[in-house]
């Protein structure tokens, strides 16, 4: 009888060990800016206003006003009609072709991959000086789409309906990374004139706010790589814990044979 009695506690040990080892996981989702200070204020980070050189296959919404509008109007219908009005501009805007031209009324070839949205404005503002009179020219992105591939909710395309949209934005429209996302390895592919550009960022880092490649651009392609270690952690915690089990359902049945 005492023997039983004192068999009991070392059997409920060994029963709920297992259950020890299960609830002791270490966390396998750190958050995001784990470097950055409470309360705090970052220096020197990308602004929205940063500028995102042109490239060719960039669709480009180009607005004209000048103190003479009647000649403006002839620029300006030259991209509402599209390809048919034989300009180059397709319907909606300019598309910047394979050489990193667009074909403007007038002006004919004018190159605009490697310019900035606001380099390029005033180029073609100096350009249409002879042709109009005091020449206003906007130039915005029309359309564009990242490639969302990887650890996230929803791998696919995502349209970009502005001229900048950030990494943050894209991967919450993406569904946001998953817990086996490994966030210190986040690679942007980026096509530019010299080839493709391979660029690593790290989310849990608060460099990510200085980087050039914070905002994205058309044609981007963003790689959330898994992290081995914890899609094994899990299992072999899971082993662990299975195998503790058999110990003591095996310990049970020879204390009972005693």
């Amino acid at each position: 009888m005492c023997k039983t009695r004192l068999r009991r506690p070392a059997f409920w040990a060994w029963l709920l060990l297992p259950w020890c080892f299960a609830s002791c996981k270490t966390p396998t989702n750190a958050g995001y800016f784990q470097t950055i200070k409470r309360d705090t204020t970052l220096q020197n980070t990308v602004a929205k206003e940063f500028d995102l050189k042109i490239k060719p296959d960039d669709l480009l919404s180009i607005g004209i006003t000048s103190a003479s509008p009647e000649l403006a109007t002839l620029f300006n219908s030259a991209q509402s009609a599209g390809a048919s009005g034989g300009t180059g501009a397709v319907t909606g805007g300019y598309l910047v072709d394979k050489n990193g031209n667009i074909q403007l009324y007038k002006l004919g070839d004018v190159k605009a991959a490697g310019l900035t949205k606001k380099e390029l404005k005033g180029k073609l503002e100096s350009d249409l000086a002879p042709y109009l009179k005091d020449p206003v020219v906007t130039v915005r992105l029309a359309a564009g789409h990242v490639t969302v591939l990887g650890e996230v909710g929803s791998p696919g395309t995502v349209d970009l309906p502005a001229d900048q949209v950030s990494l943050l934005d894209v991967l919450g429209k993406s569904g946001d990374l998953t817990k086996d996302a490994k966030k210190e390895n986040i690679l942007i592919i980026r096509q530019t004139d010299s080839g493709k550009e391979f660029r690593h960022l790290d989310l849990s880092d608060h460099s990510v706010f200085t980087s050039p490649y914070f905002f994205l651009q058309n044609g981007d392609v963003v790689y959330v790589e898994p992290d081995p270690k914890k899609k094994e952690t899990p299992k072999l915690q899971q082993a662990i814990a299975y195998a503790i089990s058999g110990i003591s359902i095996l310990s049970l049945i020879l204390s009972r044979i005693r």
